[in-house]
C-alpha cells in the first residue's frame, strides 16, 4: 500500500479550524433497507463534527459508455475517483464492471454496471477516498469507511487491524 495513504485516525486534515470534509453518497434507486442505514449514520457523523455535510445522489443501475452526451458529467466522476483509485494502489473493480450488451437488432453496446452503494470522500474539491475498494487482499466497504469515520481508527477485518485506503488529506 502507497506510503501516501494514513489510517484515518493518523491523519488530522487541515482544516485551518473549519472541517472540509464531505461525502458524496452515491446509490441505485429505490433508496431504502440499508442505503437508509447508511444516510442515518453520515447524519449523525454530520451532527458530531466529523463531517462538514454529505450529499446523496441516485444513479442508474447501468451506464452506456458510448452515451457520453447523455452521462458525460457521471462518467467524468466515475473516472475521478478511477484517477484516485489508480494513484492510491487500489482498485474500484468491482463492483464498477464494464461488460458487452447484446442488442435484439445483433448489435452491441459497452455498459459500466455501477455499485448498489458508493461513499466518495473530499477534503474541499479533493477526492481522499472512494469506498468500496480493494487492494487485493482487502475489501473496503461502505459500512467499514463508516466504522473508522465513527472511530477515528482502523477497521477490523478477518481479526486484524487493517488500515482505510484514504489520501492524506493535508497533502491534497
Amino acid at each position: 500500500m502507497p506510503t501516501e495513504l494514513k489510517q484515518l485516525n493518523e491523519t488530522a486534515p487541515d482544516t485551518g479550524g473549519t472541517n472540509r470534509l464531505t461525502v458524496d453518497l452515491w446509490t441505485r434507486r429505490p433508496v431504502c433497507g440499508p442505503r437508509v442505514t447508511v444516510i442515518d449514520r453520515l447524519s449523525s457523523l454530520r451532527a458530531a463534527g466529523t463531517l462538514a455535510d454529505f450529499s446523496v445522489a441516485t444513479w442508474p443501475d447501468e451506464i452506456v459508455i458510448s452515451d457520453r452526451n447523455r452521462h458525460s458529467e457521471l462518467l467524468g466522476t466515475i473516472e475521478e475517483f478511477e484517477a484516485w483509485a489508480a494513484d492510491n494502489g487500489v482498485s474500484l473493480r468491482p463492483p464498477f464492471e464494464t461488460r458487452t450488451a447484446s442488442l435484439l437488432v445483433g448489435r452491441s453496446k459497452e455498459v459500466l454496471t455501477t455499485p448498489m452503494l458508493l461513499a466518495s470522500l473530499y477534503d474541499g474539491d479533493d477526492v481522499v477516498g472512494v469506498y468500496p475498494c480493494t487492494d487485493g487482499e482487502h475489501n473496503w466497504t461502505v459500512p467499514e469507511f463508516l466504522d473508522a469515520l465513527e472511530t477515528e481508527g482502523t477497521v477490523s477485518g478477518a481479526g486484524k487491524a487493517v488500515a482505510l485506503p484514504m489520501t492524506d488529506p493535508g497533502s491534497t
